[in-house]
């Protein structure tokens, strides 16, 4: 898709470089809905807020009340059932329901007939690289964005099992940094939509010094994975299993980010696979 080569050629720039508008343009401030799975109160989201605000951004939060975690895009359908938003503090509302519900009500009641110029969701507590993406609300609340035509960012700081939590916390200020020189990079590129229509961007920052960033696909492996112990008749416990690491794979994000790349992943949330068209000659 050349567009999508287009926008992404953008984000090939040195990490540690300012956000420089494009030439006889001033920096463009963008209206941008911030929200995450882990809730509005998480540490990562408050990193990326402050960084998006310093370079000059309206940043509203819009994220769930509690921690949604792996619900993906999943939205609360149970139609004539209230749902519970409050706004916080000035420029912060908090929303009891799913990362998607949080950008539908945001976009919907919050910005109203303006919608916002980007979604971005996060920054999350731990990588959403390889199969996980598919269950992760972080990336599930971009998705929902580009299915209401906001254009949208996921992304997540890495969590490694050896360095401890506390890495990922220490690492949230340099990914929000990085978060905000990518957002200006686009903003100053472009003079209407941030990013082409169905393009989603899932961004994973190291928790290591950055070598660079990578333009990658989605592997095809899970660094954490549930697994079912027995605890009685009929009840089992949910526990996290942590597979093997498995070869690493050219071109994966999975790969880059274990070698402290940033990883930057085009989702397409169109979901219509190129060429389908060749499987007509299957159907009946």
């Amino acid at each position: 898709m050349k567009l999508r080569a287009a926008a992404l050629s953008l984000v090939l720039l040195p990490i540690a470089a300012p956000a420089a508008p494009a030439q006889g343009r001033a920096p463009r401030s963008l209206r941008i809905l911030l929200t995450n799975d882990d809730g509005y109160a998480a540490p990562g989201l408050a990193a990326v807020r402050e960084a998006l605000t310093a370079a000059g951004h309206r940043v509203t939060v819009v994220a769930p009340l509690t921690d949604q975690s792996g619900v993906s895009a999943a939205e609360t359908l149970r139609f004539g059932q209230p749902i519970s938003a409050r706004q916080q503090s000035p420029g912060v509302w908090s929303v009891a329901g799913t990362p998607a519900d949080s950008v539908m009500f945001g976009v919907q009641v919050v910005f109203g007939a303006a919608p916002p110029d980007l979604v971005v969701s996060g920054a999350n507590f731990g990588q959403n690289t390889g199969a996980i993406a598919n269950h992760s609300g972080t990336v599930g609340a971009a998705v929902t964005a580009d299915e209401l035509g906001v254009p949208a960012l996921a992304v997540s700081t890495e969590l490694d099992l050896a360095a401890g939590q506390e890495a990922t916390v220490r690492a949230f200020p340099a990914t929000a940094s990085y978060v905000a020189s990518l957002v200006g990079r686009l903003a100053a590129a472009s003079r209407g939509r941030v990013l082409p229509a169905h393009l989603v961007l899932n961004v994973n920052y190291p928790i290591g010094t950055p070598k660079g960033t990578r333009i990658t696909r989605l592997g095809r492996t899970s660094f954490v994975v549930p697994k079912y112990v027995p605890a009685g008749p009929d009840s089992y416990v949910i526990a996290p299993d942590f597979p093997a690491v498995p070869e690493p794979v050219k071109g994966a994000d999975t790969t880059a980010l274990a070698a402290d790349h940033v990883s930057v992943t085009p989702l397409d949330a169109d979901w219509t696979l190129d060429g389908s068209a060749a499987l007509l000659g299957l159907l009946p």
